[in-house]
């Protein structure tokens, strides 16, 4: 807010080119800290005139500067170019949910007239069943586009000043989602449905899948330079999180990538979406419970727990950003809580005389501290 203090209106003498005094009136005044003048004036009364009109000018709410309209075609390209790396998986997923958006809300709609009402509309279609696929929509699938959205709209009025208003974004609640692995017996089945698909790489896909937890994209992404057969590991360079890590090799996936044949170079696997193959597997294994491609992930996980493995070491094989993400296998870990149970646990009391003085020394404690 801009403090103006005092204003005086005062004479002042001044000699033109020909030697002849002239008298004039100005004003001065305080804004801010600072003496602000003006002079030149005939009369006091245009000087005081000019004093009040400059303190109106200043307590004038300021005009406000009408920002250029953005398109959400501009708004995305602006995004991209900020948030995503060329080949990360996520950028790609980023690029996806994008153009989804833009299909959705048109690519020439103004940011502007994204509103918190639109994006009702939104949800409201997208709870609807999907024509690909027949089933309602769970909750996920309409927050990651929502996600994407949100982000941008944040940018585009917190960092970019693009828009004024940011409208509100509420992101549908998503349950926790039941973990499901396979039971020997199952895994053997899917893995010979597998070999008899007619994609024919599907079951040496399966077997690292399931022995190594890669993420789908990061299994078919791979290539021969990132297999380090020598040292037993893959290295990984386009990961969700963007960092690098290594997933070493057990022997079964060893002996799987070790007798593929080629000159490895290049995709380790042909090019090519493999989800109806798999999803044939699936149904001729006839399993007895709903298993998809990141199902392998979470196979792999739940059984490394399961035979011991320390969730510490899970979260760097399967590059979690966080211990947080890892902890939904902690309940499957043999030992997890018993052991800090056990670890707390009173002695047992073998007689009430025992537990008595036991509860004295507890109370002289305490009260010691």
């Amino acid at each position: 807010m801009t403090v103006v203090r005092g204003g005086k209106i005062t004479p002042y003498t001044w000699t033109d080119a020909d030697g002849k005094r002239h008298k004039s009136w100005r004003w001065s005044v305080n804004v801010d800290g600072k003496q602000q003048r003006r002079q030149g004036y005939s009369t006091k009364a245009e000087a005081a005139a000019g004093l009040d009109a400059y303190r109106a000018e200043l307590a004038a709410p300021p005009t406000p500067v009408e920002k250029p309209s953005v398109t959400l075609a501009e708004l995305a390209e602006k995004y991209l170019a900020t948030t995503t790396n060329r080949g990360n998986v996520r950028s790609r997923e980023e690029c996806r949910l994008v153009e989804h958006l833009k299909s959705w809300f048109g690519p020439d709609t103004p940011v502007t007239e994204i509103t918190a009402s639109r994006i009702a509309d939104y949800k409201a279609q997208r709870r609807s069943k999907s024509e690909r696929t027949g089933r309602e929509r769970g909750a996920a699938a309409i927050n990651r586009p929502l996600a994407t959205l949100r982000h941008m709209l944040q940018l585009a009025h917190t960092e970019w000043e693009l828009i004024d208003g940011l409208p509100k974004v509420r992101l549908e609640r998503e349950p926790q989602h039941k973990i499901v692995w396979l039971e020997p017996d199952e895994e053997q089945r899917l893995l010979d449905a597998a070999r008899a698909s007619r994609t024919k790489h599907l079951h040496d896909l399966i077997i690292v899948a399931l022995e190594t937890g890669l993420r789908r994209s990061e299994l078919l992404d791979l290539e021969w330079d990132r297999v380090d057969l020598s040292r037993g590991v893959i290295r990984l360079e386009k990961t969700k999180s963007g960092k690098r890590r290594e997933v070493p090799m057990r022997q079964r996936v060893y002996n799987v990538l070790a007798a593929r044949a080629g000159d490895r170079r290049g995709r380790v696997w042909p090019t090519g979406d493999i989800r109806s193959s798999f999803e044939s597997a699936v149904a001729a294994a006839q399993l007895d419970k709903p298993f998809t491609f990141h199902g392998c992930r979470h196979h792999f996980a739940s059984w490394f727990v399961m035979r011991g493995g320390s969730l510490a070491a899970l979260q760097q094989i399967l590059g979690h950003a966080t211990l947080t993400m890892t902890m939904r296998y902690a309940h499957l870990s043999q030992g997890h809580l018993r052991d800090e149970i056990a670890r707390t646990e009173r002695p047992l009391f073998d007689s009430e005389e025992t537990a008595s003085e036991s509860r004295e020394a507890l109370a002289s404690e305490v009260a010691v501290s």
